[in-house]
């Protein structure tokens, strides 16, 4: 079981990011989630953290694929999730809040090629879960900080969350 959960939550051809105060990823835009408790499955997990970070309450979630990555610094692992923002929930941002500061980003910019303000994977894996293209393990390395290399492998149907 991996750590860790991220959701990319979506209203219209908009992204809900956070941009992070505090390590991993501090100073950069992501998607929101975090660590999964003890005796949580990833989507209770993800449900969870939306709600802590953001406010808002999920019904449905999508388990999109997972991220992992091997790094000098260790290796690990999220389950990704999308979910379109719930029918009359309403979110002006900017907001600050304890993780960062939460706002609606614009998925041409989010994805421009050089937007150097978003985590440096999510260009890899992102267009491919909006496009409906579930079920892949993005698999990163790392060193010092600088991806490597990566590759993308099926999940088949091994995974439950």
């Amino acid at each position: 079981m991996l750590k860790y959960t991220l959701c990319f939550i979506r209203e219209g051809s908009k992204l809900l990011l956070l941009n992070r105060t505090k390590s991993p990823n501090m100073g950069l835009w992501n998607g929101v989630g975090g660590k999964i408790e003890e005796n949580e499955s990833p989507t209770e997990g993800i449900v969870r953290e939306t709600r802590e970070e953001t406010g808002i309450s999920l019904a449905e979630v999508i388990h999109a694929g997972n991220v992992t990555w091997e790094s000098d610094h260790g290796n690990s692992g999220m389950y990704l999730f999308l979910a379109d923002l719930p029918e009359g929930v309403e979110m002006q941002t900017p907001i600050s809040t304890e993780e960062g500061i939460l706002e609606w980003k614009g998925i041409d910019w989010i994805l421009a090629p050089n937007n150097k303000g978003v985590v440096d994977n999510i260009p890899i894996y992102l267009p491919k879960i909006l496009d409906g293209k579930m079920g892949f393990e993005y698999r990163f390395t790392y060193q010092d900080g600088i991806m490597l290399g990566y590759e993308i492998l099926s999940l088949g149907n091994q995974v439950e969350v």
